[in-house]
């Protein structure tokens, strides 16, 4: 879907450029060409400028000629790698479980470590690992949760920059019901990130299953 979207922000953007292109042609052609000029000979000009306009808008937005997004991503995870700003860290996971999204906070998921913790990733970056809807433009499998995977976040303030995905896809056990207003003020809400040694994966589900 990530891909989807850049290519149609570059068309849009390339339609921009043309159509301004356009408009400035023609604002510059009415101050300086005399009013008596023939139709054919400004036909012939607008062809011309707008295969010009055509032409730059190709090779300013071709992909080819810049750098893709997954370039420019290593090129920042090495940056951060050699600034000692970047934290790795792999999971290995047997299960998972979906809280339901309240408003546009992200995805919510419960997963169960290898080691009997319950790992809790929460965010919108989630969403491109998902099942897209039933529009075929936006549609893809689930690629996360999975049994093995490894998240590249940005420090101090953790943000996610990448999410690696190994192993097999985890389809979600359950989607349980969104986090209410108790529950943020009583602290119930974990952050991004959180590992659970306190309670069992099984016991948070039932948790989250009878809070309504």
């Amino acid at each position: 879907m990530r891909k989807w979207l850049k290519d149609k922000t570059r068309l849009l953007f390339a339609g921009l450029f043309v159509f301004g292109g356009l408009l400035v042609g023609v604002l510059v052609a009415s101050l300086v060409l005399p009013a008596k000029t023939p139709h054919e000979l400004l036909g012939l000009g607008a062809a011309t400028l707008l295969c010009l306009l055509l032409f730059a808008a190709m090779a300013i937005f071709n992909p080819d000629n810049a750098f893709t997004y997954e370039q420019s991503l290593e090129m920042h995870i090495q940056e951060l790698e050699q600034q000692g700003l970047l934290e790795s860290i792999s999971y290995q996971a047997r299960r998972a479980f979906q809280v339901e999204e309240f408003e546009d906070e992200g995805s919510h998921y419960y997963i169960e470590l290898e080691n009997g913790s319950v790992l809790f990733l929460s965010g919108q970056y989630l969403y491109e690992y998902e099942p897209g809807d039933n529009n075929k433009k936006f549609s893809q499998p689930r690629y996360f949760p999975c049994t093995e995977f490894t998240v590249l976040r940005r420090l101090p303030d953790r943000h996610v920059i990448d999410l690696l995905r190994q192993g097999k896809v985890l389809e979600p056990e359950l989607l349980a019901p969104s986090f209410s207003d108790e529950d943020l003020d009583n602290d119930c809400f974990p952050g991004d990130g959180t590992i659970i040694t306190d309670r069992t994966y099984d016991a948070i589900k039932q948790e989250r299953l009878t809070r309504r």
